[in-house]
């Protein structure tokens, strides 16, 4: 006897059969600069779905319009007219949608949230730059190329980190199954994907970049399942007092004790690491399990190249003060650091220094 399985609600999001994109008129000029990057990544990426192109100023009796019915809407217009093109898509029973943005307003926002919850539809966005699904060949981003097609599962609240760890990953020849930059402002949470990814074929492990949570009881309870499905490892801003002050301006919400939450995630048996080669790392190791020491002394060089393009984002300014402090030969895993303001250290003791995948 068979047992039908329904789909997660979030399958039109990440596995979606179809797509309409409002992305201006595609013979003419973009009317945003994301507009321009989503029309390239569609074009470059060869999406194998049916992709339809959609205007807000589009004509036609709902009969018309339900031609174009599509499991994904890609939007990405200027911000007066991103609520129309929401509308359509709802119109059309579009079940989810995505709203390429930056700077878009809290009450515009808010209003495209009403939007998406009267008609159903799951939002990703606004002030979100999209996500990525390399095996289905689908670019949905505005960070840039196609990630290479790989197990590991990236989800991110910081578009700029987001766009550091892809180009990373690109010269280090590491892949993804899923790439996806939240936003501040976005309608799917960061549990909600966490829970997609945790029964998601393409998916072995997890590494979740984070600033702050709204829910922290979904977020925990998403956060214990994916990890009993399968590796997750954690990157978090804010150890420091000026790291969470950054950490709170741009997503607006965050965990408060530092404290507590290393302890949530040694009981839903997560790994938290300070940088994205050590989170890489863990991946490759069945288990998260240490790697041979030789390896780790080996790629020294790749962490401080990494560690640079985090200094750049800003995410590892130095102390309060202001000051930085120089890096130490014992200092791993401070690549792509994740934003904690020059960096609370451990003592690096002479004798054997600590592995960055055990200062959890």
């Amino acid at each position: 006897m068979w047992i039908a399985v329904d789909r997660h609600f979030l399958t039109p999001l990440f596995n979606p059969a179809s797509i309409v994109a409002f992305a201006g008129d595609p013979d003419a000029e973009p009317p945003t600069p994301l507009a321009a990057t989503l029309r390239r990544g569609l074009r470059e990426g060869g999406y194998a779905g049916l992709l339809t192109w959609l205007d807000v100023a589009t004509t036609g009796t709902l009969a018309d319009l339900a031609k174009s019915r599509a499991d994904l809407a890609l939007i990405a217009l200027p911000h007066e007219q991103a609520l129309a093109a929401l509308e359509i898509a709802g119109r059309i029973r579009c079940r989810a949608a995505l709203v390429l943005s930056s700077g878009m307003p809290p009450a515009q926002c808010s209003e495209l949230h009403q939007t998406a919850r009267r008609h159903g539809v799951c939002l990703l966005g606004p002030n979100s730059l999209g996500l990525q699904r390399p095996a289905l060949m689908l670019n949905a981003s505005g960070v840039g190329p196609m990630a290479a097609a790989g197990p590991l599962a990236l989800v991110s609240q910081s578009g700029a980190l987001t766009a550091a760890i892809l180009d990373w990953a690109r010269e280090q020849g590491v892949g993804f199954s899923t790439v996806v930059s939240l936003g501040p402002n976005t309608a799917v949470e960061l549990s909600q994907v966490l829970d997609y990814l945790s029964t998601d074929a393409q998916t072995q492990s997890i590494l979740v970049y984070m600033e702050g949570i709204r829910h922290a009881r979904r977020f925990v309870s998403a956060l214990r399942a994916a990890a009993h499905a399968k590796p997750v490892v954690v990157m978090k801003s804010g150890r420091q007092p000026a790291g969470r002050s950054v950490a709170l301006t741009h997503s607006a919400s965050i965990v408060g004790s530092d404290e507590v939450f290393d302890a949530v995630l040694r009981r839903a048996g997560v790994v938290r690491v300070r940088s994205i080669y050590a989170a890489v790392l863990g991946r490759q190791v069945p288990g998260l399990a240490l790697p041979a020491g030789g390896r780790a002394a080996g790629h020294r060089h790749q962490w401080r190249r990494a560690g640079r393009a985090g200094r750049r984002l800003g995410q590892c300014a130095g102390p309060a003060g202001g000051r930085r402090q120089r890096s130490r030969r014992g200092d791993h895993g401070r690549g792509l650091c994740a934003g904690h303001a020059g960096g609370h250290r451990r003592p690096q003791h002479r004798r054997r220094a600590a592995h960055p995948l055990a200062q959890g």
